[in-house]
């Protein structure tokens, strides 16, 4: 996630002030608390900080996979493949 300079801004007595608007707001766009003057802190609503944290789970899991291919790879134990009967009955 990248912070546009054109955020909105809110100081903290106005954020607490207004919370609401901000929780509304921030399903937007991110919304940036200053305090004196100085970006603080961000407020960002759920869907977006969920997509974020996605990419970086799998950020995560590409690192970790090319650690163990650069380690020589590693062993992928897959069980036999066992019949079962078919949930859709015989056909005749």
């Amino acid at each position: 996630m990248t912070m546009s300079s054109r955020a909105p801004r809110w100081s903290v007595a106005s954020a607490k002030a207004e919370l609401s608007r901000v929780v509304e707001d921030a399903q937007r766009r991110p919304q940036v608390i200053e305090r004196r003057g100085k970006p603080v802190a961000v407020v960002v609503g759920l869907a977006q900080y969920e997509d974020v944290e996605a990419a970086a789970r799998w950020r995560r899991f590409l690192e970790v996979s090319e650690e163990i291919r650069d380690a020589g790879g590693g062993e992928l134990r897959v069980p036999p493949r066992v019949r079962r009967p078919s949930p859709f009955g015989r056909r005749s």
